[in-house]
């Protein structure tokens, strides 16, 4: 679907490096990844689930100091072995489908002392460890989600220019954005929609029979080979009062604040002080109270949110996804981090209208404003 300047060999290359620094410092003699996130990352995109409601995949891989192995049940094999590991070096060990997963495991590493990231008996759970590894997107992954940004961003804002008319209810709205997503070869991981005053009352609005009178709000995380951005777009039938839209017009403030402090070496605890003070200069102190404002994203729908306890600094090449919301209004879009300022990778190009939001003395930043229908 995308053109990618990195070979997936290289991509597991780089990472199987850094999963046996892991093993090094640690002291552990291998690592087993099943969870379906880890799995997509190492092996550069690759789906090792069934079930989309489950985190973990119906196989796993098994890195030790000199060999990466893929432990496979019969059912699995094939497909995993043709589709999404074909081009990389990986040694496949297969067990019957009636049997353990974990026993297969054992079989190979013996009496070694072993990492994972799913709770099996006789590992050591080192869920949050082994994600933190991920963190710092590489070559193949930052070319791979700006195109995903991209492709996101145009297919959401012209459904909802073109899609979207009044009368119609939260759950046709979801319902026809996820063909579009799902129609592109891209996967909804999730999807809010609300209409009118149920954008006032919640602010997780799961799709319901209410239909779209004057405002609705689209929410989505979308996924293409593991990686997941996450895009809020709101449209309104007819012209926006102004009490709207100068409530929008903080919420953008605030978000463009958030994405402008997005900076390399920034401790998690530090930006948590940032929101608190962002809500107070716009007049609305305390109002993050009633919504988490986001954080790190990558293979996850959120890898860990800013909360008064993170202990979290950004890394280099890092994504995030900040959501500020004032009842009523919430702006959302994906960035990465870079090496001067951060690079907004779901930016509108597709005639939706902007916000020119003041971040400073001599600079600015564009944030999608509501669309008038």
């Amino acid at each position: 679907m995308f053109i990618e300047v990195q070979s997936h060999v290289e991509d597991l290359t780089t990472k199987v490096k850094n999963v046996r620094g892991f093993l090094q410092i640690n002291n552990y003699d291998a690592v087993f990844y099943q969870r379906t996130d880890n799995f997509a990352w190492i092996t550069s995109g690759g789906y090792n689930g069934i079930p989309y409601n489950s985190e973990t995949g119906e196989c796993g891989l098994l890195v030790t100091s000199d060999n990466i192995y893929l432990v496979t049940n019969t059912i699995e094999k094939p497909r995993v072995v043709n589709e999404e590991i074909a081009s990389l070096p990986i040694e496949v060990i297969e067990y019957p489908w009636y049997e353990d997963i974990t026993s297969a495991v054992w079989r190979v590493v013996k009496k070694g002392k072993v990492a994972t990231d799913t709770l099996l008996d006789g590992f050591d759970l080192k869920t949050a460890e082994l994600s933190k590894l991920r963190f710092s997107l590489t070559e193949l992954e930052l070319d791979r989600y700006r195109d995903l940004g991209l492709k996101a961003t145009q297919l959401m804002e012209q459904f909802c220019m073109t899609t979207i008319t009044p009368g119609q209810t939260e759950l046709e709205i979801a319902a026809n954005l996820n063909q579009v997503y799902l129609s592109n070869g891209l996967l909804p991981t999730v999807t809010l929609v609300a209409c009118d005053e149920r954008i006032d009352l919640f602010r997780h609005p799961i799709a319901t029979n209410k239909r779209f009178e004057k405002k609705c709000m689209v929410v989505s995380c979308v996924s293409y080979k593991g990686l997941i951005v996450a895009i809020t777009r709101i449209v309104h039938n007819g012209k926006i009062s102004q009490s709207l839209n100068d409530k929008f017009l903080l919420t953008a403030t605030i978000d463009a604040q958030l994405i402008e402090a997005t900076k390399v070496g920034t401790p998690a605890g530090q930006m948590f002080d940032k929101i608190k003070q962002f809500y107070e200069e716009v007049g609305y102190r305390g109002e993050w109270k009633y919504h988490h404002q986001g954080g790190a994203i990558g293979y996850q729908n959120r890898d860990y949110l800013i909360t008064p306890m993170s202990q979290e600094v950004f890394q280099p090449n890092q994504a995030f996804a900040w959501n500020p919301s004032i009842k009523g209004t919430k702006s959302e879009d994906t960035i990465i981090t870079g090496v001067t300022k951060p690079e907004i990778i779901t930016v509108s190009n597709s005639g939706w209208p902007q916000l020119k939001i003041n971040i400073g003395e001599n600079d600015t930043l564009q944030r999608p404003a509501i669309l008038e229908l």
